[in-house]
C-alpha cells in the first residue's frame, strides 16, 4: 500500500515544477486512485493533504483545483 503523503509530495512536486498550473481540475478522486493504483480512501486523504498544505481547494460539485499559490 503506498502512503497517502508519499503521493501528495509526488503532486506538490507536480505543482511546483508547472507540470500542474492554477486553476488546472485534478481529476476525480475516484480516476486519482485508477491512475496511482491505490484505493478511493489514500486518494481522498491526498487531496486533504494537498489541501492542508494549501495547495490545491475544492468546491462542491465542480472538483478539485490547484490554487494559485502566488496570491
Amino acid at each position: 500500500m503506498k502512503d497517502y503523503r508519499g503521493v501528495a509530495d509526488t503532486v506538490a512536486e507536480e505543482i511546483d515544477a508547472g507540470r500542474l498550473k492554477a486553476g488546472e481540475r485534478l481529476p476525480t478522486q475516484r480516476e486519482f486512485a485508477r491512475e496511482y493504483g491505490i484505493a478511493n480512501s489514500t486518494a481522498t486523504r491526498v487531496y486533504q493533504e494537498l489541501a492542508r498544505r494549501g495547495l490545491v481547494v475544492g468546491h462542491v460539485g465542480r472538483g478539485t483545483f490547484v490554487r494559485d499559490i502566488s496570491e
